[in-house]
């Protein structure tokens, strides 16, 4: 090893698209530094006011806000500062329960466990509990998910060293391929494996550089097995443990003027270029030994070992992994065209699914059947104009499920909300009210319904249209236009009606005063 000589040349690989290095190792180092865990000693500090909020709360359908601080403020002297959060506060909905647990902790995984214990255990689990939990389930994500970028950091700077336009999407790498799991496996025992030899002191550094060289093989050969990995590790660095620790003592002054400068030079200079060594230093060893190697076919990916830089990027299509194509799993066709008479089909019955489910969840809230509504019969318009509307205008989306599910969430909250801005306008009557409700707008929409709204938008599309679809092929033709007759004949008729003498009552509707 001649480290001046490995400096030198990862000096010059540093020039090769620094700004994009910079930011991948920036964005890298904060999902590798643990930055998902929480401090327990904000899990453990009561929220008084909003324990006192809590309280009132079960009122919140006598009180208004002014008469929630009021009556708080019978309980005993309150501070501004907690009088104003009160106002704040939301109370209803799901969302509510997240984002006022999150906000109150300070922790988002503590924040969602205790919004869960709140919804479905009512409260009864104990905070130990909840604490384990959060740090198993952190722990998992950081495994599967957090530690395989360690890796693709890796290939993107190997990459990087003779590939001048490697992409910045490199970071991604083992997504790509499909490999992300065994990656996560092999590294999961690396780290395992340190910490049990840590417990031995003196074999700790002697393993933790036999073990040095594990993600560079990785990122060369995200096939390997296990035990190739760690076998290939130790013939490459066997000999060279003392000049590997003597390059990384050799860096250690970047570490301090890091430390020194805020961490400025750390993150536009030094970090970069430490990671540019170890990626020259990886490919000049692994070209030494490669010859004596056991398992030198396993180190097979020779376009990253080209002596001459090249003005271009790594060709992928000769990687020796492809990404896997995906499996046909989906078999209803979503993407047919439907005729006028299905259309009409399809509005009365998602009408009438929207109007079982409004029922239904008032049932299990209230214990009491109500026709919800603003019509008289068994079906509810917005949720039909919504499915129909959402089949025929966002067509083009059908293929693309996350476009889909954001622009059914906007169109569904322009018909709820409109809907409801004309009924409170020409009828004075309010059938539903979201005040309070995780961001809401004038109490017509808010977040939880619309996205609940997109996910229905998508349910229908990919799976209730084809699938009833494929059930009214199935009538005959002449029995299928009587039906479609005898609906809007019905549907006209209460519609009219529901015009005249509109569908209200407790649980249905309350008067809107302006």
């Amino acid at each position: 090893m001649n480290r001046k000589e490995i400096k030198k040349n990862a000096r010059i690989n540093l020039k090769s698209g620094y700004f994009k290095s910079v930011i991948l190792v920036f964005v890298c180092t904060i999902l590798l530094s643990n930055g998902f865990t929480y401090n327990t000693k904000n899990i453990l500090t009561v929220d008084n006011s909003y324990k006192a909020v809590a309280e009132i709360i079960t009122n919140k359908d006598k009180l208004s806000n002014s008469e929630i601080i009021d009556e708080l403020l019978n309980k005993g002297p309150l501070e501004k500062e907690a009088e104003e959060k009160i106002k704040r506060k939301y109370h209803d909905g799901v969302l509510s329960v997240f984002f006022n647990e999150i906000t109150s902790s300070g922790s988002l995984t503590f924040g969602i466990l205790n919004g869960i214990n709140k919804l479905l255990f009512e409260e009864k689990a104990s905070v130990g509990i909840l604490i384990i939990t959060g740090n198993i389930i952190i722990y998992l994500i950081s495994v599967l998910f957090i530690k395989v970028f360690e890796v693709n950091k890796i290939r993107y700077f190997l990459e990087q060293r003779r590939y001048m336009n490697t992409k910045i999407k490199k970071m991604f790498f083992s997504y790509k391929i499909d490999r992300t799991i065994h990656i996560s496996y092999i590294l999961f025992l690396k780290n395992l494996k340190e910490f049990l030899w840590a417990f031995t002191i003196i074999g700790f550094p002697i393993k933790y550089y036999e073990y040095s060289f594990i993600p560079y093989i990785l990122a060369e050969n995200p096939n390997i097995k296990m035990k190739d990995a760690f076998f290939l590790s130790k013939e490459l660095t066997n000999g060279l443990k003392w000049e590997l620790f003597k390059l990384d003592l050799s860096l250690i002054g970047w570490t301090i003027l890091s430390s020194l400068t805020f961490n400025i030079t750390g993150m536009f200079y030094s970090n970069v270029y430490t990671e540019c060594i170890y990626a020259e230093n990886y490919m000049t060893i692994r070209n030494l030994k490669k010859k004596n190697v056991t398992k030198k076919e396993l180190l097979n990916d020779e376009l990253l070992n080209i002596k001459d830089k090249i003005d271009g990027a790594y060709p992928d299509e000769k990687f020796n992994i492809q990404p896997s194509k995906n499996k046909k799993w989906y078999k209803l066709d979503y993407n047919k065209n439907y005729s006028f008479e299905t259309y009409i089909l399809f509005f009365i019955s998602f009408a009438f699914i929207g109007w079982f489910w409004e029922v239904f969840y008032h049932f299990i809230n209230h214990g009491t059947f109500v026709n919800r509504g603003t019509m008289h019969g068994p079906w509810l318009p917005i949720y039909g104009w919504g499915g129909v509307l959402i089949l025929f205008l966002l067509k083009k989306f059908r293929d693309r499920p996350f476009k889909l599910f954001i622009t059914s969430t906007i169109l569904c909250g322009i018909i709820e909300y409109g809907t409801a801005w004309y009924l409170e306008t020409f009828n004075n009557l309010k059938y539903w009210d979201y005040t309070g409700y995780f961001l809401n707008l004038h109490g017509r929409i808010c977040l939880e319904g619309l996205l609940l709204f997109g996910i229905g938008g998508c349910g229908f599309v990919y799976l209730l249209a084809p699938l009833l679809d494929n059930i009214y092929k199935n009538i005959k033709p002449k029995i299928k236009t009587t039906l479609c007759i005898t609906i809007i004949l019905l549907y006209s008729i209460d519609f009219i009606y529901s015009s005249i003498v509109p569908n209200t009552g407790k649980g249905i509707s309350q008067e809107y005063k302006k």
